[in-house]
């Protein structure tokens, strides 16, 4: 009886040992601290602006990267839409999970210019009083996705 206990505990075990060690590793490919994506993020250079969230897009910010997200947000004072890089897919798209077009938003960022385009890299966005999404640190500029995963906690425990 035991051998047959034993056996369907260990697949389980194992199973989910498996998976987790998967859920982490995420494609940030061309997304890293240091890359040629992440070296236009000028820390010095943060800029904020409000308006409403149009949409959800995937986007590729350079050719070879990983898909990432993006949000469009239509801008409260100029009416311009702004194209607002979150980050990589895998790591942006657990967390926006209750992220919904209509919803007025204030951007935190950095504008950068992308093969002639003007767009925003995310360090955080608030969706209306209670929803904050964080994506780089304030201090530094430094990518959540390229964080420890013990210091990924604590700036999440401290949103």
């Amino acid at each position: 009886m035991a051998k047959r206990f034993f056996f369907p505990v260990f697949f389980c075990v194992a199973v989910l040992f498996a998976s987790s060690a998967l859920a982490g590793e995420m494609n940030i490919k061309g997304w890293e601290k240091g890359s040629e994506y992440d070296s236009l993020y000028d820390n010095t250079d943060r800029d904020v602006f409000k308006g409403t969230l149009l949409k959800i897009k995937y986007i590729t910010p350079m050719d070879g990267m990983a898909e990432g997200v993006a949000v469009l947000v239509k801008d409260k004072e100029d009416g311009e839409e702004v194209l607002v890089h979150l980050g990589p897919k895998d790591f942006v798209e657990p967390r926006i999970k209750d992220l919904r077009p209509g919803s007025r938003v204030k951007v935190y960022g950095v504008l950068v210019e992308i093969d002639g385009e003007y767009e925003y890299m995310c360090a955080k966005l608030k969706a209306g009083e209670e929803r904050k999404y964080k994506f780089r640190l304030t201090k530094d500029g430094t990518p959540f996705w390229s964080l420890s995963s013990e210091d990924l906690k604590k700036e999440e425990a401290s949103q």
